[in-house]
């Protein structure tokens, strides 16, 4: 009599566990294929993500490159600018140091003692250094006082009063006081431009523009 497991013989349950068995190594194969495939569409993803990433970065350095190099064209323009002026400066502060030391009272119906340009210089020497642009901010100080006195002693011109001899004494006075303070203004704004020329030099011979 041969055996039986539920009913069934060892025969028939061999077989049936070998149809579980192929049904099994199927469906696990089935799932291995679509943890697989899905494995791959991540990771393609994921190549993609750092693909675009990588060309964000790109974008970005490029972006960054054009932004320094405009910069630094900028800081040439800017130290260029600033340089020319000082020197324009300094050649007028001379000219009108001499003029208002001179004993002649010839003065300009307009007087300007600095380039037109020079107050808008110092937007161009605050981007460079502070402490340029602060000394230039000074020189415009003393040279509004300078040119304000000078305009009072134009004033005064002593052939106006010729014929009041008192007028004239006084006038001389007042003249002789306003030279004096002109050209102590003058001498102040003369050295702080000095001294941003020299602050000026130091900035490009440190580094190298």
């Amino acid at each position: 009599m041969s055996e039986q497991v539920f009913g069934l013989s060892v025969n028939q349950v061999m077989a049936y566990s070998a149809v579980t068995s192929a049904l099994l190594a199927i469906v696990l194969a089935v799932i291995t294929l679509y943890y697989a495939h899905h494995a791959r569409r991540q990771a393609d993803a994921s190549r993609e993500q750092v693909g675009a990433s990588n060309r964000q970065a790109d974008a970005a350095q490029r972006t960054l490159d054009l932004l320094l190099n405009e910069k630094a064209q900028q800081r040439i323009i800017d130290i260029s600018t600033v340089s020319l002026q000082l020197q324009f400066a300094i050649q007028l502060i001379e000219d009108w140091q001499n003029r208002i030391s001179s004993e002649s009272f010839d003065l300009p119906d307009v007087i300007e003692m600095l380039p037109i340009s020079f107050s808008g210089a110092v937007a161009s020497a605050n981007r460079v250094d502070q402490t340029v642009a602060g000394y230039m901010s000074a020189v415009l100080l003393y040279v509004s006082k300078a040119e304000s006195d000078a305009q009072a002693m134009r004033d005064k011109e002593p052939s106006r009063f010729v014929e009041s001899p008192l007028k004239l004494g006084f006038t001389m006075e007042a003249r002789k006081h306003l030279q004096t303070r002109a050209a102590d203004s003058l001498s102040v704004a003369r050295s702080k431009l000095a001294e941003a020329s020299t602050r000026l030099s130091e900035i490009t011979a440190s580094k190298g523009v």
